[in-house]
């Protein structure tokens, strides 16, 4: 005799529900983070040539291939050439996200040991402005909730890509020109 047939308190868990490709799960994606970077550059160099030529070699030789002396005219008898370079320059980067959604994914494989592979795609268009989000990710069975839902926290392998598209974005792009001064002045 089994516990359950004898008592009047115990309850039998229902079987373990069996997921197959195609199925729809919630991933419930609640994430925040802040990034904050700093950094400072100071460089000098110094650079100091000095040559002297005491005689110059004749046209005549070096037009045949020898290098003999020739006569020393007025010509310099030195050359004195310095350059430097100074740079210093300071960078800091502060950047603050957080999103919270709920999204249907797809389960895209189910794995010999039965993890799911999940995938999920959003599009929104408002006017001209389109927000694309994709996520994927594995997740273990008997972390999906009776209510069909999962934490993105549960997720191995979690990847989650947000792309806009549309006049906002252009708006905040730099044009040609500054790229171009950007690229040149950048050294």
């Amino acid at each position: 005799m089994s516990l359950e047939e004898v008592s009047l308190f115990a309850v039998t868990p229902p079987p373990a529900r069996a997921w197959a490709k195609h199925d729809l799960i919630e991933v419930i994606v609640n994430r925040s983070s802040v990034e904050k970077f700093e950094q400072s550059l100071d460089t000098k160099k110094d650079y100091d040539l000095m040559a002297e030529l005491r005689e110059f070699p004749s046209f005549r030789n070096l037009l045949e291939a020898q290098l003999r002396t020739g006569d020393s005219t007025g010509l310099p008898v030195g050359v004195d050439i310095g350059a430097g370079n100074k740079f210093k320059g300071d960078g800091e980067y502060e950047r603050k996200d957080k999103i919270t959604t709920r999204l249907s994914a797809v389960v895209i494989d189910v794995k010999p040991n039965g993890t799911l592979v999940l995938e999920a795609r959003d599009s929104q268009q408002s006017g001209e402005e389109v927000k694309t989000m994709v996520l994927s990710g594995i997740c273990r069975a008997e972390d999906i909730t009776k209510s069909n839902t999962v934490q993105s926290s549960q997720l191995a392998n979690f990847v989650m890509r947000i792309d806009h598209e549309g006049q906002v974005k252009k708006a905040g792009e730099k044009g040609f020109i500054p790229r171009v001064l950007e690229a040149i002045f950048n050294f």
